[in-house]
């Protein structure tokens, strides 16, 4: 198995992608930020920071923005423009290490089957980092639900308002994805996880949230 610091870095422009769309999307459709807070939950200020460039978005504050603004997550960090929706007998086929790459403070992140937007599922694969201990711990939350598989190394997972466990490669875990967690990796070197979010119905969120 390939050694996850092998896996290709995200682009340096993944942030100037996001601010790029935000702007776009606002002028065609004359919205304020005050109107795009409404419709993402995300807070003013935070869209503010983001759109001129300040702030690269946690993962939890890219889900909010595609599901608000109507548009595919891949379609959100700049991707190729997906080939056609989701629909009967279609499919997607992602090679190996060629999936969308982008970063955060959690780890490194690879999208799959972005060739297909308005999916149900959200598949990636994750090079979670280890954290310094005097390093605070990197939360996300979103809608839906979220189904993780350890592949490589051990990774700690933190969830309000279990106690942090350790899980070992072929260990998973389902959980609520809308409650507080994160995960990080034990020893020196990174671990390696599937991460499938399905965002369901939930309804969109109508409270403001900041960016990690």
């Amino acid at each position: 198995m390939n050694d996850p610091g092998q896996h290709a870095a995200p682009t340096t422009d993944d942030a100037a992608a996001v601010a790029r769309i935000l702007s776009d999307l606002r002028k065609a459709n004359s919205w304020t930020l005050s109107e795009v807070s409404r419709r993402t939950g995300v807070s003013i200020s935070t869209l503010s920071k983001i759109e001129n460039g300040q702030s690269r978005p946690a993962y939890s504050v890219l889900t909010r923005l595609a599901s608000g603004l109507d548009i595919d997550f891949a379609d959100l960090l700049g991707g190729e423009p997906p080939q056609g929706r989701f629909s009967g007998a279609a499919r997607a086929i992602t090679r190996a290490g060629r999936g969308k790459h982008f970063g955060s403070e959690m780890g490194l992140y690879e999208m799959l089957a972005t060739d297909l937007a308005a999916k149900s599922l959200q598949p990636m694969v994750i090079d979670i980092q280890p954290r310094d201990d005097d390093s605070p711990s990197v939360r996300s939350a979103h809608s839906g639900e979220e189904f993780v598989y350890v592949l490589e190394g051990d990774v700690v997972f933190e969830m309000n308002p279990y106690a942090p466990v350790v899980l070992a490669a072929g260990d998973s875990a389902y959980f609520d994805a809308a409650m507080d967690h994160g995960f990080y990796a034990v020893g020196p070197k990174p671990g390696r996880i599937l991460s499938i979010c399905f965002a369901g119905s939930a309804p969109k969120p109508t409270e403001s949230l900041e960016a990690k």
